[in-house]
């Protein structure tokens, strides 16, 4: 069957990988991953295992129209020329090989009440399904390796689809922090032409561990001023990051001056000095997946 539902997890940092020196590292702590300052107060590595849970989650729902892409590129030079995809590929099959095999998880992961469901829930459909985790990764799981910004994620993870399947996806799903859901949503899938109503968003948030509900609420209010202020409103006037600061950002990301290969429907080489109209002759009606494309 042709496959034609994209389904996303845009990484956000490199688990440092299990060579089998460390066989009880599955992500479950900070200190197993490369991360941001940022990213430690909300446990971000967690939810990173979360995001990819509910990707596979949803894959296992339509398995073979399906295909599932982690995209991030090689951003920590501490990291080794590791991308960000390949990482949280082979924790996600590590983990449920684990679970599919019985194995007991580290505790922080057994007793997140939210990954052992997710766990269990994976596993019966894959038993149902008759799946191993070799043939699931094998046949319906990737990576989408150059990605340096969110833009990227959705953009590169289109091109990739197509480059394994031949086909473009008509539907998409991003498994995701949910407050970033609008810049995917509303700058992102309008700037390359992508129906938004082709797009459904999977949502799981930091979980930083407080008692105090005003503590709580102040981190909630402090992620998405931050959001708005390094995210929305830079790409809301710089549609495609041509220009300071999200194009800086980006060779920040790129230690190792890593570049994609694939055939891009437009080519961003310069800033864009009117992003509406480079829209408008380069982008609508003239992707692949637009709604009133002749492609």
């Amino acid at each position: 069957m042709v496959k034609s539902h994209l389904i996303i997890v845009p990484c956000h940092a490199i688990w440092k990988i299990d060579q089998g020196l460390e066989p009880e590292n599955f992500g479950q702590s900070f200190k197993q991953w490369h991360l941001a300052a940022f990213q430690l107060e909300g446990r971000d590595h967690l939810s990173f295992i979360m995001h990819s849970l509910l990707a596979l989650d949803r894959l296992l729902d339509s398995t073979s129209t399906s295909l599932l892409l982690f995209s991030g590129s090689c951003t920590k030079k501490e990291a080794g020329p590791v991308t960000e995809a390949q990482s949280y590929f082979l924790l996600a099959r590590k983990l449920l090989n684990a679970v599919t095999n019985g194995f007991e998880l580290p505790l922080a992961l057994s007793s997140h009440k939210d990954i052992a469901r997710y766990c269990s829930r994976i596993s019966h459909k894959m038993n149902c399904q008759k799946l191993t985790v070799d043939e699931l990764f094998a046949k319906h799981v990737s990576t989408e390796d150059f990605a340096l910004d969110s833009l990227d994620n959705l953009f590169y993870s289109l091109l990739r689809f197509h480059e394994i399947t031949s086909s473009h996806a008509t539907q998409m799903t991003i498994a995701g922090f949910g407050f970033k859901r609008r810049r995917f949503m509303e700058l992102h899938a309008a700037a390359i032409d992508y129906p938004a109503n082709r797009i459904s968003y999977l949502s799981y948030e930091p979980q930083p561990v407080y008692t105090d509900i005003q503590q709580h609420s102040t981190y909630k209010e402090e992620l998405e001023h931050q959001e708005t202020k390094n995210a929305l409103n830079l790409f809301s006037v710089d549609w495609y990051a041509s220009k300071d600061p999200l194009s800086s950002k980006k060779l920040k990301r790129n230690p190792f001056q890593i570049y994609p290969g694939y055939a891009l429907p437009y080519n961003v080489t310069h800033p864009i000095e009117d992003d509406h109209a480079f829209f408008k002759s380069m982008v609508e009606n003239k992707m692949p997946w637009s709604v009133g494309s002749q492609i």
